[in-house]
Formats: C-alpha cells, sequence, structure tokens
C-alpha cells in the first residue's frame, strides 16, 4: 500500500495531535486501521486491557503521541474506547506502540482488523513515578473520553465552538 497524500494543513494539526480541528479539515473523523496483535498485556494487568494495533506506517499519518478518544469499529459494530499512542514511558518503553481500550468489552479480537476514530485528544503520554499513578490517571482519561464521545455523537451538548475556545 501507498501512503495516502495528505495536505499539508491536515499533516499539521495530525502531527500536533489537534484530531478535533483534523475532524473539521475533513469533514469526518480521522480514521486509521490495522490488525490486532499480541502485546505485554501490561495494559489487562492494571485492568485497562488493550487491543494493540500493528498498522502500515507507510498508509497512515499518526496524531502526535498522547492519549485520545476514539470510536472503535469491530467488525460492524462501533464502540466508544480510548487510545494512546505512545512508547508507554511509565514502563520504560522505547518502540512506538497504539493501544486501544475498549470501554466494556471483553471479546477476544486478536488478528482481526479494526477501524480507529479519533474524536478529541485528551491529554499528552505522561511517564508516571509509580503504576499506581497511572491507573488513577487512566480512570480519569477514561471518563473524559466518555463524555467527550457523547458530545461528538450530540453536538448540541457541545458548548465549545470548532477552535476549542
Amino acid at each position: 500500500m501507498r501512503k495516502k497524500t495528505v495536505k499539508p494543513s491536515l499533516l499539521k494539526l495530525l502531527t500536533s495531535g489537534n484530531v478535533r480541528k483534523a475532524k473539521l479539515l475533513l469533514g469526518s473523523l480521522y480514521t486509521i486501521s490495522g490488525k490486532v496483535i499480541h502485546g505485554n498485556h501490561l495494559g489487562r494487568k492494571i485492568g485497562f486491557p488493550t487491543a494493540n494495533l500493528e498498522i502500515d506506517n507507510n498508509c497512515y499519518v499518526l496524531p502526535a503521541p498522547g492519549v485520545y478518544a476514539v470510536l472503535t469499529q469491530i467488525e460492524e459494530h462501533e464502540y466508544p474506547a480510548m487510545a494512546n499512542i505512545g512508547y508507554r514511558p511509565t514502563f520504560n518503553g522505547n518502540v512506538l506502540t497504539i493501544e486501544v481500550h475498549v470501554f466494556d468489552f471483553q471479546q477476544d479480537i486478536y488478528e482481526k482488523i479494526i477501524k480507529v476514530s479519533f474524536v478529541d485528544r485528551i491529554r499528552d503520554e505522561i511517564k508516571f513515578p509509580k503504576v499506581n499513578l497511572l491507573i488513577d490517571q487512566l480512570n480519569q482519561d477514561r471518563k473524559i473520553a466518555k463524555e467527550l464521545i457523547v458530545r461528538w455523537s450530540n453536538p448540541d451538548t457541545d458548548t465549545t465552538n470548532a477552535f476549542g475556545l
């Protein structure tokens, strides 16, 4: 597969993590897809199981590292979720990963192709001194992601303007 042609303005928005403005430019959510592969099961160990994605970097521009509210399509169903793009600094990771925690989801989806659509950015990736602090933050992130997804699906309830002001 060849890398999709991306307008410089869209490239700048994505590489800075501004998926909200990218959505306005595209007219729809920025979406990537990839195969769910086995990871180190770190998310499962701390109560946040994730689908680790293998994607073709030649086909997609990834948003900046950080935590995002996302919608995840698995087969014919769409689920609210949150995603981390980054290096897992709390666990001393050094390889860029894309991990998706699908809310209230328990199915085995290894080897399946899923789509991840970016609703909004929640925060930068952070190295936490202790895992329990990461867990506390992930609980907050989950709450924020759910709120952002509800606002996106019900635009009349979103009180911010298109520029996040």
